[in-house]
């Protein structure tokens, strides 16, 4: 799902313009993380382990500087 306000889709199954998804939905839950293994945004790991069909891989501590964490308040991403 592709939620239009994102200049990235975030695939899985968010349920608002802010990234909140039917397992994470509180008034905090507004961050959407890139995958290393796919390359896409989700909003939780149980998003991506209900709709992706491969095997989620973890960033490395040497890429932990890459741009992996979307808010779904401002926008941006961030590492």
């Amino acid at each position: 799902m592709e939620i239009n306000d994102f200049k990235v889709p975030v695939k899985g199954k968010p349920i608002d313009k802010e990234t909140r998804c039917i397992h994470y939905h509180s008034v905090n839950d507004i961050i959407a993380i890139k995958f290393k293994c796919c390359d896409q945004f989700f909003p939780c790991y149980t998003c991506h382990e209900e709709t992706a069909d491969h095997v989620t891989q973890r960033w490395p501590m040497n890429e932990w500087n890459t741009k992996a964490i979307l808010c779904g308040s401002c926008k941006h991403q961030m590492t």
